[in-house]
Formats: structure tokens, sequence, C-alpha cells
């Protein structure tokens, strides 16, 4: 309960201190910026090396505050761990990340290009390029993403959306039960 309770406290100064900033690094759509803000939980990853969508322990998450700024971040036992940071820009369907600090040091002052996508009013999809990863071992493969806003809202809502939003990028209905299992 004290690791909740400390987890959503520094969640709310996150977004106080996000909501301080007013210079905006965001260019076309103003409605499609606005929809970005906020808190995303990444849901189910693929990688094009691998088959399929794998399932993502819930704890993974993506903040993008309305100054232009982004962090990736793990909620754990033993507290919240900040996996990369940086800036952001997003114009039409290119959403780019450039990388201050990270896990992966070969990202490090790096724009990371990724292709989104908006559905629904909860769900983004993200499909980037990992030439290498955080442990330096060649990759070049595509990675996408799927996440879901994070908000107050009923647990069985969430995985009816969830449902529908996977039917849309996968055939399999086995594989959808297990995403959100």
């Amino acid at each position: 309960m004290k690791t909740t309770a400390a987890f959503f406290m520094f969640i709310g100064m996150i977004t106080f201190f996000a909501g301080c900033g007013s210079s905006q690094q965001v260019s076309g759509n103003k409605d499609a910026a606005e929809r970005i803000m906020g808190l995303w939980e990444v849901k189910a990853i693929h990688n094009s090396d691998e088959v399929g969508y794998k399932v993502i322990p819930s704890g993974m998450f993506k903040m993008i505050f309305q100054d232009g700024k982004f962090m990736n971040f793990m909620s754990t036992e033993k507290g919240a761990i900040i996996s990369v940071d940086g800036t952001y820009r997003l114009e039409g369907d290119l959403y780019t990340e450039e990388i201050v600090n990270s896990f992966n040091k070969s990202q490090e002052g790096k724009d990371n290009p990724l292709n989104i996508k908006m559905t629904h009013k909860s769900f983004m999809y993200l499909r980037w390029f990992q030439p290498v990863d955080e442990f330096g071992v060649t990759q070049n493969r595509w990675v996408e993403e799927i996440w879901q806003r994070v908000g107050l809202e009923d647990l069985e809502v969430s995985n009816v959306d969830l449902r529908q939003e996977l039917r849309e990028l996968l055939n399999n209905e086995e594989l959808i039960k297990e995403v959100i299992k």
C-alpha cells in the first residue's frame, strides 16, 4: 500500500511539473498533439524477427508532457525506474523522440523516429526500428508497440476496448485472449 501511494504521488508530481512548462515542440495538428499527452502503459510488443505479439506485464509506462518532453519508466517493487527520457516532436504520423538519457546508451543523443497511429481515444500504436538493443547486440528489426492510456476506469471496460483494438491488428483470437489475461 505504501509503495502504491508513493507511486501515485510520483505520477502526480510529474503531471504537475509537466503542466508548468510552456514551450511545446509539436507541429501540425493540435488535436493530435493533445491526444498523445498523458500517461500510457504498454500492453503488447511485436518484434519483426519473432512470431506474434508478446504480452507485457503491467508496470511499463510512457509519460508524454505538454512541454514537449517524454519519459518512459517502469514500476518495480523497489520503486520507479526511468528507462529513457528526452524531448519529442510530432509531425503528422511521425513521433520523434530526441533521446537524452537511456538504458540503451547507443540511443543517447540521437533521434528515435516512431510511426504513430492513434485509435479510439485510448490506444496508441508505435512502430520503430531497433538497430542495437540495450546490451549492444545488433538487432536490425522493427518493433511494434500497443500502448493504452492510463485512466480511472473499470478494468472490464478497458479489456473490452483492448480486445477491439487487438482485433484490428491480429487475426488469432487465442492470441488476443492471451494478451488480455
